[in-house]
């Protein structure tokens, strides 16, 4: 259990350090309309010509991360590769249907943790799988954990994660207070490089949450601080390139962005294969 913990705290902490620090290259976005989020946030940016400029004149920082949410929030999904405080590799989902699949090691053994929704599976190992009579994946569905279940004092911060990683969110967040911090060749691509200090108060408001749940969220933040620093590198294209953030915790962690918008969302256990904490301390 205390495995299943740290995997379940490490992928918090990496949706905690908004996206954790991401670095990385992306390819072709994925046709189709904006949805919602930061397409809002992002109609007041002008068009640009996909070099970060307009009618020749170079965007400023704001409407160049407005620009760069639209890019992102209409490419929806990317595979990842996540080092520093968390390794491993993940297929993100950011555009509804959400999902996100982490493949990472908890005490030197392999350990999957995967959302769909706002609902976790945790990947058990042999021991574990065993116990739970031979189900292999272990379920926090935050709405089972609000009625008294095991685990629901982790269940909002589960049910944030994926908002927290969505670049899009992330990038309409930070526009405001956003300014440029100069040109920088990152993963072989010539970058803009943007800086921004973001309330943690804006952060959860962008947040779509259930308004109770905002208010918890934002309480367990601000115990980290009342803001966090978040660093962008963006290509000519809109795309971001590599991002880092700091000032909700302690650690590092570094995310290689790839195969930009051609993501299929990754579909939850079967029924046959799921078990709850509730079962299995029944046995």
């Amino acid at each position: 259990m205390r495995a299943l913990r740290t995997v379940a705290v490490a992928c918090l902490a990496a949706g905690l350090l908004t996206a954790c620090s991401s670095s990385g290259s992306s390819s072709t976005t994925a046709d189709g309309k904006p949805s919602t989020g930061a397409s809002a946030a992002a109609s007041g940016a002008a068009s640009t010509d996909g070099s970060g400029s307009k009618g020749g004149a170079k965007l400023g920082a704001k409407e160049a991360l407005l620009a760069s949410a639209a890019v992102m929030e209409k490419a929806g999904s990317a595979k990842l590769t996540v080092s520093g405080g968390t390794e491993g590799t993940g297929e993100f989902v950011w555009k509804a249907p959400k999902s996100f699949l982490l493949n990472t090691k908890s005490d030197g053994e392999d350990a999957k943790v995967l959302f769909v929704g706002d609902v976790m599976y945790v990947g058990v190992g042999a021991d574990m799988a065993e116990a739970a009579g031979g189900k292999t994946w272990m379920k926090i569905d935050p709405k089972a954990a609000a009625q008294g279940a095991p685990g629901g004092s982790d269940a909002g911060g589960f049910a944030t994660t994926m908002e927290l990683m969505d670049p899009a969110v992330q990038l309409a967040v930070a526009a405001p207070t956003a300014t440029e911090a100069g040109t920088e060749s990152v993963a072989g691509q010539s970058t803009t490089h943007y800086r921004s200090d973001v309330p943690v108060d804006a952060l959860v408001e962008k947040m779509q949450l259930a308004a109770e749940l905002k208010t918890q969220v934002l309480a367990e933040l601000k115990k980290k601080g009342s803001t966090v620093t978040t660093e962008f590198w963006i290509n000519a294209k809109g795309e971001v390139v590599q991002q880092s953030s700091t000032g909700l915790s302690t650690g590092a962690a570094k995310i290689l962005y790839g195969s930009l918008g051609s993501v299929q969302p990754t579909k939850a256990p079967a029924d046959s294969e799921v078990f709850s904490l509730a079962d299995l301390l029944k046995q």
